[in-house]
């Protein structure tokens, strides 16, 4: 039987892994996971070493960089220290597990250090705060609760992020979560902000915010502006001031 219906990791390119720190970002509610991934592999000159391929991911084509590319893909740095999971398109619930456990497999072979899996929690309102969070076991929440980093209240994760957690507990591979609040009617940047910031805390990572920064800071000041011009508008035709959009 052809392997056309088979879900299997397809390796472009053969690197020396050296116990790498495996980040994860996959299409959701919220895409913040995803483009705080995307913006680590920008901003680190990640190159493609694989991508996933099954027949559960829509068949679709992403043109990046002047290149067509499938929409789940495997980025590493040179030294094969540092991996990044980037899903663009969401999975069908009935592929979820042969995904997950061809990806944990894949990972187990090359002995990561970590996997980390950056989600966001869905709000309907745009928080100032965006307070990052994490889901692990005792160990690495004790590692995250000294970087500062809190553990998250009770929560059920859903998508490719549960999928993936729940076969790595089922194999023995260590991984943890972070989470932060963000709209799912809107992109947050100050959420993808705080997950990249959190993560440089954790894992010591360079990686430049200066882009994200002011995105967040004229983000916020649309946002404002936005909200006084509302203000103006309904408090002149004496009708009550919308809810703020903020948290």
């Amino acid at each position: 039987m052809s392997d056309i219906f088979e879900t299997r990791i397809v390796e472009q390119e053969k690197i020396q892994f050296n116990h790498p720190l495996v980040i994860g970002g996959f299409a959701g509610m919220s895409g913040t996971g995803f483009i705080a991934s995307s913006y680590i592999i920008e901003q680190l000159s990640l190159h493609q070493i694989a991508h996933v391929k099954s027949p559960h991911i829509p068949p679709v084509s992403v043109f990046i960089g002047k290149k067509l590319r499938s929409p789940f893909r495997i980025y590493s740095d040179e030294k094969g220290e540092l991996l990044v999971l980037v899903s663009e398109v969401p999975v069908d619930n009935d592929g979820m597990y042969e995904i997950s456990t061809a990806i944990a497999s894949w990972l187990l072979k090359i002995e990561p250090k970590d996997f980390v899996i950056l989600d966001a929690i869905p709000t309907q309102t745009i928080s100032t705060k965006n307070t990052v969070m994490c889901v692990a076991n005792e160990e690495k929440l004790k590692f995250f609760t000294e970087k500062g980093i809190d553990t998250a209240p009770s929560t059920i994760l859903v998508g490719m992020t549960g999928a993936m957690m729940n076969e790595c507990v089922t194999v023995g591979l260590q991984a943890s979560t972070l989470l932060t609040e963000s709209p799912t009617n809107v992109a947050d940047p100050g959420a993808v902000l705080s997950l990249i910031e959190a993560l440089k805390k954790a894992y010591s990572l360079t990686i430049d915010t200066e882009v994200l920064e002011k995105s967040v800071i004229q983000f916020h000041s649309q946002l404002k502006e936005l909200m006084e011009q509302y203000h103006k508008k309904y408090t002149s035709s004496n009708k009550s001031t919308p809810e703020s959009m903020y948290g």
